[in-house]
């Protein structure tokens, strides 16, 4: 690099990290889902210009008439940033062009029937970096990911396609998200990031930004190692949560309350951390996380046999839900009830939900199936059909053999299931809890 071009990237810099420190930097974030929408509207909370991107037509017509998509953001929040007109939602990729910082938070599904990742929205994304980006803009990557997309499916893509240098030209760095929906404890601002740059200089200047936006910044040494967190962070909650469902299976057998089993381990002040069984693994994270790290340990000849094993046991959770419901009913074709059909409580989430395999396996032995969840009004399976949210009533839920509760959300009424004539299968051992008696209560 001779002086002069030398000089024209240090003024690039300067003028970056001015334009974070001022708030005067134009922010894009690339996915308006669980994830990007909400840091879109923590980064205008903070005073930035915000361009909200999503190919979603549909959506971005309702964000921009401000409706919210996600239970845990209110309209009334979204239309205040509107109001401000500091944040403006866009299905134009061109302005991109626009943004001095570009933060991709888009979907990393895995291929459902052999569990590979699926890059191709980071893959379209990048595309459309290439197409409108410009120099000196600082792209992150917060979609959750194997080690080594950042710096090859990114940096060195964009490098080569646009002849820039990474880290002087535009600077590229990778910052794991860890939002938790429907937990109201932490909001975005609070919760650490772990940010990783291809340079030092990327580095640098992707926590520069965060902290204008967190109240914690942990740098490390490359992008590899922010990637690798994510997912021992996920690894880690799927394989004690496969333990604990292993116990609970046993315990139920052994005739053992497992649920005061864990009341009783978790009185120890040390050397353990509480996880409680279900009726599966759900959500955008957990079941999904585990095999980004399995699937490219495995490219290179590496075992991953905890990660196989918990699959195992947790793959099974809903089948034996299944197997046991219809155990307690007594007999073939019978009506069930499933009382919650999101993957956790208190949101509107169905993502990776357990209850679709316990829907279809149920539904495929002859059972009538229907559910009850305030927050999500329609289901599509996997067939294709389609099933509706019905009311939760006395006189609805003594129309079943078996009721199932599969998400313990706190709005529901559990009172009602006192006297009930089902039977209760009680997956979260939400009964006890909010003292749903003189009912026939089973838990897993």
């Amino acid at each position: 690099m001779n002086t002069v071009t030398k000089e024209a990237s240090n003024l690039g810099q300067k003028r970056l990290l001015h334009l974070i420190e001022t708030k005067q930097a134009i922010v894009g974030v690339l996915g308006m889902g669980y994830v990007g929408f909400p840091l879109a509207l923590e980064c205008v909370d903070k005073g930035y210009n915000v361009i909200g991107f999503d190919k979603n037509s549909e959506k971005v017509s309702l964000l921009a008439a401000g409706s919210s998509h996600i239970q845990d953001i209110e309209d009334d929040r979204l239309n205040s940033a509107l109001q401000t007109k500091r944040f403006q939602v866009s299905a134009d990729m061109s302005l991109i062009q626009k943004c001095d910082i570009i933060v991709i938070c888009v979907p990393t599904p895995l291929d459902k029937k052999d569990k590979i990742p699926d890059l191709s929205y980071i893959d379209s994304a990048v595309d459309s970096m290439i197409a409108y980006g410009r120099q000196h803009q600082l792209l992150i990557l917060e979609s959750t990911t194997y080690p080594g997309t950042t710096k090859k499916k990114i940096a060195e893509r964009m490098a080569s396609s646009r002849r820039m240098e990474i880290g002087t030209d535009f600077f590229t760095a990778y910052s794991p998200e860890r939002i938790d929906p429907g937990n109201s404890q932490y909001e975005v601002s609070d919760i650490p990031k772990v940010v990783g740059g291809i340079t030092q200089t990327c580095t640098e200047l992707a926590s520069a930004f965060y902290s204008t936006i967190v109240t914690s910044i942990h740098p490390v040494t490359s992008p590899e190692v922010a990637e690798t967190a994510k997912l021992l962070e996920n690894t880690y909650r799927y394989v004690n949560i496969a333990l604990i469902n292993e116990m609970a299976l046993n315990c139920r057998e052994l005739d053992i309350d497992i649920w005061e089993v864990i009341c009783a381990a978790d009185t120890k002040p040390f050397g353990f951390q509480k996880f409680i069984p279900g009726p599966g693994v759900g959500g955008h994270c957990i079941p999904i996380d585990p095999f980004y790290f399995k699937w490219i340990a495995n490219e290179k000849g590496l075992q991953t046999k905890l990660i196989d094993l918990a699959d195992e046991i947790n793959s099974n959770m809903p089948i034996s839900v299944s197997d046991y419901a219809l155990k307690l009913a007594g007999k073939d074709k019978c009506s069930i009830l499933i009382i919650g059909a999101a993957y956790k409580k208190n949101t509107n989430d169905p993502r990776e939900s357990s209850v679709f395999t316990i829907m279809e396996e149920l539904m495929g032995k002859g059972c009538t199936i229907d559910y009850h969840d305030p927050f999500i009004s329609k289901i599509s399976l996997n067939d294709g059909s389609r099933k509706q949210s019905v009311p939760f009533t006395k006189e609805q839920i003594n129309q079943y053999d078996v009721i199932i509760i599969h998400t313990d959300h706190d709005v529901i009424d559990y009172s009602i299931l006192k006297d009930a004539s089902p039977i209760i299968f009680d997956t979260r051992n939400v009964c006890r809890e909010k003292s749903a008696d003189n009912c026939r209560v089973v838990t897993l």
